[in-house]
């Protein structure tokens, strides 16, 4: 019975193929009746030529059937149809048998932006190195760092981690800790996927921070959301939760605020922001996000002030709050920390 079902749906679905294939060929005016035989005997022996399958030969057949029952009033389409219906094989058949292009093992994905640690550990690469798909990327005690990725994402490796580049936007944890910020933006055409033993964890949108241990994967997430794929199981761990998925005991989540101290180890090594011609709002929005506060300004007034003071130099060197403390040296706005704030205020004569 399913099987007459497919067969009656894969009619129907030649029957719309068809038409819209009519409808394409429009009206033309009257074809010689040699120029027709012609035509349709060249595209019947290309056709048959390439119609081996029993798909391909199905289809035939019908159009075949249906050239039979036009009256001769409609020559013109009925040497429409085979001629545009030659034309889509001719077409499928090109695309098909074209040969895939070759995969690259040097497909470009990112560019090392920071590096903390001596080289006590493990050899890292330096500051500006290219990163491609195929690379292993490991930390030894004390050694961190980030990559920019080609997609303007950040990935940020722990201490004693091995990471594999699989692709863009792909990876592999094999152990310790990656954080991943993919821009304050949801439901990109691309996501981040960090794939582990114990499961895979795909980004929608966020700042989250992925943990790998024998017996557990450890997904936190400061912004956003990220699914956790783990065999036939799926989570949602959302901003201000901490997931952890167990080998053998379920799952549990808890709460996580964005500006926990536990998150402190990827504000250390977050790739440097160019204040260069940037306005001092944007820096601080920046700073704000990458420690997990809000930003918040005394009055609307000093905000419109921020929004028009330029920076210049540059701030590289120095982990978020450093550049805070620094570049507002150099203004009349200064700040202070209220737990999951950032709040500015007017530097007044006597100082801060």
């Amino acid at each position: 019975m399913s099987d007459r079902k497919n067969k009656d749906e894969d009619f129907d679905r030649d029957d719309e193929a068809m038409a819209r294939l009519l409808r394409m060929a429009g009206t033309r005016s009257p074809i010689p009746d040699d120029v027709e035989a012609r035509v349709y005997a060249r595209v019947q022996s290309e056709w048959r030529a390439s119609s081996e399958q029993p798909e391909s030969a199905r289809v035939y057949a019908k159009v075949h059937r249906q050239w039979k029952k036009e009256k001769p009033r409609s020559w013109p389409r009925r040497l429409a149809m085979p001629v545009a219906l030659a034309a889509t094989m001719l077409i499928a058949i090109t695309v098909v048998l074209q040969p895939s292009p070759p995969v690259s093992a040097d497909i470009h994905v990112g560019t090392v932006a920071r590096v903390i640690g001596d080289s006590g550990g493990d050899v890292l690469p330096a500051v500006g190195d290219t990163v491609n798909a195929g690379e292993r990327l490991s930390t030894g005690p004390g050694q961190r760092m980030s990559l920019v990725l080609d997609n303007a994402a950040s990935l940020r490796i722990d201490e004693q981690t091995v990471l594999l580049v699989e692709a863009k936007d792909e990876f592999r944890l094999v152990q310790g800790r990656v954080y991943a910020d993919t821009g304050d933006f949801m439901y990109r055409d691309h996501h981040l996927i960090i794939n582990t033993s114990m499961g895979t964890v795909t980004d929608v949108g966020t700042q989250f921070a992925v943990a790998l241990a024998d017996d557990l994967i450890d997904v936190a997430v400061r912004e956003g959301r990220v699914d956790v794929n783990r065999n036939t199981e799926q989570f949602v761990a959302v901003a201000g939760e901490r997931l952890q998925v167990h080998r053998d005991d379920g799952a549990t989540v808890d709460l996580l605020p964005a500006h926990d101290a536990s998150w402190s180890w990827a504000t250390s090594v977050a790739p440097g922001f160019d204040i260069e011609n940037k306005s001092l709002l944007d820096f601080l929005r920046w700073a704000a996000r990458e420690t997990g506060r809000e930003l918040v300004f005394d009055s609307n007034e000093l905000r419109m002030s921020a929004m028009r003071t330029d920076l210049h130099g540059s701030v590289y060197d120095f982990d978020p709050l450093e550049a805070v403390e620094s570049v507002l040296l150099t203004t009349n706005f200064k700040y202070r920390i209220e737990v999951d704030k950032i709040v500015i205020e007017a530097n007044t004569p006597s100082g801060r």
